[in-house]
């Protein structure tokens, strides 16, 4: 059985299709969805290169946001799997491969424990930035309008 990877092209054959006319389609649609995002306040091509809306009261920097949010997605992605790569012994290579894998298996038991504890930590630190992130957007708008209503005061 062949599998074709999901990047693999296709092709529709057939003498009723029009290419330009469903090029103008999805550039309509992709106008029409940028003229959206824009009423709506969003950033289309922040969003159209996989990044995020920003919160509408942040003032910290969009790198900032965009790594918490990478942390926070990623906490748990630890992959620990088996890697054995074969053996060319004669005679003896089958039982050779059989101890190497219980050898493995054995190192990952211990080594996916350690990860669970590590995935735990990360989790906590994950939510730790996002709590510390709000409060500092928090602090800092509060700072700027104080500050603000001092500036009003003087003049």
């Amino acid at each position: 059985m062949i599998e074709e990877s999901p990047s693999a092209g296709f092709e529709i054959e057939g003498d009723s299709i029009d290419a330009e006319a469903i090029m103008q389609e999805i550039r309509a649609r992709i106008r029409a969805r940028r003229a959206e995002a824009k009423a709506r306040g969003l950033d289309w091509e922040a969003y159209a290169d996989g990044l995020y809306p920003l919160p509408a009261d942040a003032v910290l920097s969009r790198d900032l946001h965009e790594a918490v949010r990478r942390a926070a997605l990623g906490y748990d992605k630890i992959p620990v799997e088996m890697a054995l790569t074969e053996t060319r012994l004669p005679l003896v290579g089958g039982l050779w491969q059989r101890a190497r894998a219980a050898l493995h298996e054995l190192v990952l038991f211990y080594v996916n424990r350690l990860a669970a504890r590590q995935v735990h930590f990360n989790e906590q630190t994950a939510r730790a930035l996002v709590m510390l992130v709000r409060d500092l957007e928090a602090e800092v708008s509060d700072l700027r309008a104080r500050i603000s209503e001092l500036e009003a005061k003087q003049t």
